[in-house]
C-alpha cells in the first residue's frame, strides 16, 4: 500500500510540475517573444496606458510584415489572443502549439468557417479577454495602410463594453519580412538593429465602424513617426505619374501606386477621380464647419495632421471614401 501511495505521489507531483511548467511557458510567451526579437529589433512602445487593464479589448493594427503578430504580442500590456491566417498555423505540431498560446486561425473563405471564427472572437471578448487583429486582412504590398474589412464591426456588434484600441507599427516597411522590393525575404537587412515604434492610441469613440478605426490607426501612425524622430523613407512603390496631393505648407500628403493582383491577393493602389491614400506619417479627416468628423463620402473641409504639426486646415473641400481614398472637390 505504501509503495502504491508513493508511486501515486510521484506521479501526482510530476503532473503538477509539468502543468506548472506549461502554464508558466504560456504566460512567459511575451518575454520569450521579446528575447527572440531583441537581436534584430529595438522596440519603442508608446501609449500602453490606453489599453484598459481589465475588461474586453479589441486591438486593431496596420499590417506590414510577417512578424506583426509577434510585435503585437511583445508590446501589448495584457495577454491576449490574435487572429492569424490559417495557412500560417495549419501544421500538425506548430499549429497545436500556436492555438494553445492564443492564435486564432482565420480561414481564407467559406461562410461556415467565417462564422466559426467570429463566434470564437466574440467568445474571447465575452470572457473579458484581449483580441488583436489586423483589419486589412493581408499584408500591405505597397507600404500604405489599406482598407479595413468590416469583420471587426461584426465582432464588436452589441458589445458596448468592449474597448477598441488602435495600434500602429512604424518602420517595418523595408524590413526583411515586409513586401518591400516585391517579395518577402531575399532582401539584405539594413543596419544591425531596426527601431520599431509601436503606438497604442486612445479607444475609438462609438459607433464603431471600420472607417473610424482605420482613421484612428492612421492618427496613431503620425504619433509613431513623431516618436521615432526620423522622417519616413520615401516609398519606392509610389508612382508620381498617378494622382497625388502635395500641400504647399504641409508637403506631400497622399500618393497612388499600381494595383497589385497576384497569388490571389488584390490590393487597389489608385482609384479614378481620387488622389490616392494618405502617406505614412499622415492622417486626414473631413469635418463640417463645426469641426465634427464626417462619415465617408460626405463633403467637407479637409484637415491634415503630419509629424510635428497639429491638425491643420488644408483649405481644400474634399471627401474620403470608405476605403480611405481622398477626393478633392474644389
Amino acid at each position: 500500500m505504501s509503495t502504491s501511495l508513493s508511486i501515486l505521489g510521484i506521479v501526482t507531483l510530476t503532473l503538477a510540475v509539468v502543468a506548472g511548467i506549461l502554464f508558466s511557458l504560456r504566460w512567459w510567451v511575451q518575454r520569450l517573444v521579446r528575447v527572440l526579437l531583441f537581436p534584430r529589433y529595438r522596440l519603442k512602445i508608446i501609449g500602453r496606458e490606453h489599453v484598459p487593464q481589465t475588461g474586453p479589448v479589441l486591438i486593431a493594427a496596420n499590417h506590414v510584415s510577417w512578424l506583426d503578430g509577434f510585435f503585437l504580442a511583445a508590446a501589448c500590456p495584457r495577454r491576449g489572443q490574435a487572429l492569424v491566417n490559417a495557412a500560417y498555423i495549419d501544421w500538425p505540431v506548430l499549429g497545436r502549439w500556436a492555438r494553445w498560446i492564443g492564435l486564432i486561425p482565420v480561414p481564407f473563405s467559406g461562410p461556415k468557417a467565417q462564422r466559426t471564427m467570429f463566434e470564437i472572437c466574440r467568445k474571447v471578448l465575452a470572457e473579458g479577454g484581449v483580441l488583436g487583429l489586423f483589419p486589412e486582412a493581408q499584408m500591405t504590398r505597397n507600404g500604405l495602410t489599406g482598407p479595413f474589412y468590416r469583420g471587426l464591426e461584426v465582432i464588436v456588434a452589441g458589445r458596448e463594453g468592449t474597448a477598441v484600441v488602435p495600434m500602429f507599427l512604424e518602420n517595418l516597411w523595408g524590413s526583411v519580412f515586409s513586401y518591400a522590393g516585391g517579395r518577402v525575404l531575399g532582401k539584405r537587412p539594413r543596419g544591425l538593429r531596426r527601431t520599431v515604434v509601436v503606438v497604442f492610441g486612445p479607444p475609438v469613440s462609438r459607433p464603431i465602424t471600420a472607417f473610424a478605426v482605420r482613421q484612428a490607426v492612421l492618427e496613431a501612425g503620425v504619433t509613431a513617426c513623431e516618436r521615432r524622430g526620423l522622417p519616413s523613407r520615401p516609398l519606392e512603390t509610389l508612382d508620381p505619374r498617378l494622382p497625388h496631393l502635395d500641400h504647399p505648407d504641409l508637403g506631400p500628403l497622399t500618393g497612388s501606386t499600381a494595383d497589385h493582383d497576384q497569388d490571389g491577393i488584390r490590393q487597389t493602389g489608385h482609384k479614378p477621380g481620387t488622389l490616392g491614400h494618405p502617406l505614412p506619417g499622415v492622417a486626414l479627416r473631413v469635418v463640417n464647419d463645426a469641426g465634427d468628423n464626417l462619415p465617408p463620402e460626405t463633403p467637407g473641409r479637409l484637415l491634415a495632421r503630419v509629424a510635428g504639426r497639429d491638425w491643420t486646415d488644408t483649405s481644400y473641400r474634399a471627401s474620403l471614401d470608405r476605403d480611405g481614398f481622398v477626393r478633392i472637390l474644389e
